[in-house]
């Protein structure tokens, strides 16, 4: 918008005279500015506080002035914009009307045309005064005007505006077969959702994008606020099959927002001057039925929402004081027609500018177009596109020649870090899917399948690269996950966590054939005494790791199968669980450290345990002699598994607990390689556990009370034995 003073006409952009109708098309039925803003406000009066028809009339030198609020203004014969509360209130408003009105200087008219009050004749812009047929059926006899206002205001008036715009920024349609939304199909409306006060404060959102009423962020009621207390009579969804840290970590239209059914907006190009919207690639255009999946980008509270990025080809002019200003689009058309033949016809779906021989052409046609622009004290133009900036190189800029010349060689590209380099993304926020059609309704692999779109479906991030193809990345990636980390995290959804189980069963039953086909080493009954073969505080790690370990295998395989009616059972909330998840493989974490000191030593290898796995231990054939120190060589390898397996779970599962920390790729890594430890540890625990019991009778006891029977000593750890005997000069104690 134009400043209030100002120098010289260069300064001047949209006066707000021209702002009211700056973008109509009436081709499309698009409104322009002042079609969607209500009036009143600075559509009445300027920034002196007085209302421009009456002031213009009475100082018609201010429209000759550099007065950014009358500057070639023609305030006194079109009227101003008083506030229309039919916009809203009155059904059956016409609002192309409005728009036709205001597009042709007919400020003061516009209200009584839109809402049927009468028949507007003749047009300002075209240097008439126009006249009013009022509609007499609308008046009584005592001249009061009689209309059928509504309150709250229907939806179809709010989609005048919501309509066009929200369209383009994020597929939005209401009242659509094509497009459906539950909260449409169930009646409500959208003052339902935005209730407003008598000043005309209306509940919002928090829109990533908009600076409009900061102030009223948040004050519309939230999905959990309305699905928790029933309100109007919502559903109260119990999310039994979602991960309750899900729930924390993304927005609810993440999930009941799969995709959009009608075409937004996929980037605009001002190259010629004008606002060319593209719409989402391979869609005919903006509006037309064609079904697209969001983008996912965190917001303000760290949760992932989905969003519609518009990539803009945006120009500006690098200044002495190192700021980027946007070029106008006066400014860039003039540049743009300097060159239009040289550039050829192009197709209307595609950006104006290809490659960089186009980009030269384009900066060269700016140098010259700006050399004697008043607003700049330096001419150095610059092309903002997919993340690069594109400028003329300084010998270029330098070079005497034609306005219009340049070649690619004298374009220089580099990252965008500019303001203008960021990517601009919109909330989607509507046509809300039901229920059966959200993301998870099918399993967890509706994300993490490796077909999903939501880690590996295409971004486009560039409307076109210098190839003259758009440019993509994968989704995942704009959110901060790898293509590495989802495929390590889908192997973990796709095989491990549908397979676990069968190969658990397969453990079980291969260690039942084991049972029946060899049987447990029995031995006869003892005579001839017992020996100590575990201390009290061996015994105590032990029985220390055991139970933690069955506690983090129960919690675990919880959170490993989202098993949330069993957290509801026995844990009065998910963050319980993973409290006790956390706290349990922190003492399991300590009680691993102190076995290590305390058994590390006999789990030293021996000449004498090779002959032990030559054997196989015994468990197999029968072998009657089997040498064995005081941990036998299959103790030995479990030890230092069970060891290394603790030390790699503990160190992930230490770090993930402060997993909301970490960076996703990171995130998703550790969590696969903590539950693929997980297996393993479980069935390494599961083979233990058997031939430490049920295969070798006997065993158990010494964990117990420590003996064991010299007999058993003998026979399952013969050079144990023989060295305690040795040491205590004849049969051990």
């Amino acid at each position: 918008m134009a400043k209030k003073e100002n120098s010289h006409p260069d300064e001047i952009d949209l006066t707000l005279f021209a702002y009211v109708q700056a973008g109509s098309r009436e081709k499309w039925g698009k409104p322009g500015c002042g079609g969607c803003h209500p009036g009143g406000g600075a559509f009445e009066f300027d920034r002196d506080g007085q209302r421009y028809d009456r002031r213009l009339a009475a100082e018609p030198e201010l429209a000759q002035s550099l007065d950014g609020d009358y500057y070639k203004s023609h305030w006194d014969r079109s009227g101003v914009v008083e506030a229309d509360c039919f916009i809203c209130h009155l059904p059956r408003y016409h609002f192309a009307t409005r728009n036709w009105q205001l597009k042709h200087w007919n400020y003061k008219w516009a209200t009584v045309a839109a809402s049927g009050i009468g028949q507007v004749q003749g047009t300002v812009i075209d240097g008439e005064e126009p006249t009013v047929v009022y509609n007499e059926r609308l008046f009584n006899e005592d001249g009061k005007i009689v209309l059928d206002l509504a309150y709250p205001p229907p939806s179809e008036n709010c989609v005048f505006c919501h309509g066009m715009s929200d369209l383009k920024k994020r597929g939005f349609s209401w009242n659509d077969p094509q497009n459906h939304d539950v909260h449409n199909l169930a009646g409500i409306q959208c003052a339902h959702c935005h209730p407003s006060d008598l000043n005309h404060n209306f509940a919002k959102g928090d829109e990533r994008v908009s600076t409009v009423a900061d102030e009223l962020d948040g004050t519309i009621r939230t999905c959990a606020e309305c699905h928790q207390s029933g309100y109007m009579g919502a559903t109260r969804p119990e999310h039994t099959s979602v991960r309750p840290n899900h729930l924390e970590r993304l927005d609810c239209e993440f999930c009941h927002i799969p995709a959009v059914h009608r075409a937004g907006g996929a980037g605009f190009d001002v190259t010629t001057g004008g606002m060319v919207n593209f719409p989402k690639i391979g869609a005919p255009k903006i509006g037309a039925a064609f079904t697209w999946h969001p983008q996912y980008l965190r917001g303000e509270d760290g949760k992932l929402e989905p969003v519609n990025p518009l990539l803009g080809i945006i120009y500006t002019n690098l200044d002495t004081d190192g700021i980027y200003y946007p070029l106008f689009p006066r400014e860039i058309k003039k540049a743009y027609r300097s060159i239009q033949a040289q550039l050829g016809e192009r197709p209307s779906e595609q950006p104006v500018l290809v490659g960089r021989d186009d980009i030269a052409l384009m900066l060269g046609a700016l140098r010259g177009s700006l050399a004697d622009n008043a607003r700049f004290t330096q001419v150095d133009p610059h092309f903002h596109r997919g993340g690069q900036i594109y400028s003329l190189a300084r010998d270029a800029q330098n070079r005497s020649g034609s306005s219009s010349g340049g070649a690619s060689s004298d374009v220089v590209a580099e990252e965008d870090h500019t303001w203008v380099g960021h990517m601009e993304a919109f909330n989607i926020n509507h046509n809300v899917a039901p229920a059966s059609q959200a993301l998870g309704a099918d399993g967890c692999g509706d994300c993490h399948a490796g077909d999903s779109h939501v880690f590996r479906g295409a971004a486009l991030v560039s409307l076109m690269t210098e190839d003259g193809d758009p440019a993509y990345t994968r989704r995942g990636r704009l959110f901060g996950c790898s293509p590495l980390a989802f495929a390590l995290n889908t192997i973990h959804q796709q095989y491990l966590t549908p397979y676990v189980s069968l190969l658990i069963f397969l453990l079980i039953f291969f260690l039942l054939l084991h049972y029946t086909g060899q049987g447990p080493k029995m031995l006869r009954s003892d005579r001839d005494g017992e020996v100590q073969r575990f201390r009290l505080t061996e015994r105590w790690t032990h029985l220390v790791r055991m139970l933690t370990f069955l506690l983090l295998w129960f919690t675990g395989a919880i959170f490993f199968y989202n098993a949330v009616g069993l957290l509801d059972i026995f844990f009065s909330s998910p963050q319980q669980a993973v409290v006790y998840h956390w706290v349990a493989g922190l003492i399991f974490l300590a009680a691993s450290a102190v076995s290590f000191a305390l058994w590390a030593r006999d789990a030293r290898w021996a000449p004498y345990d090779s002959e032990w796995l030559r054997k196989k231990g015994g468990y197999i054939g029968h072998e009657k002699y089997v040498p064995a120190g005081r941990l036998n060589a299959g103790q030995k390898v479990f030890f230092w598994i069970s060891m290394w397996l603790s030390l790699l779970m503990g160190v992930s599962g230490v770090l993930l607990i402060w997993k909301t920390a970490l960076p996703l790729s990171l995130s998703c890594f550790l969590s696969t390689l903590h539950g693929f430890l997980a297996i393993l540890f479980v069935a390494t625990i599961a083979v233990h556990a058997y031939l430490g019991t049920i295969a070798n009778p006997g065993t158990w006891r010494a964990l117990i009370d420590g003996k064991v029977s010299r007999e058993w000593a003998r026979k399952h750890h013969s050079v144990w034995y023989e060295r305690i005997a040795a040491q205590s000069g004849g049969e051990a104690e």
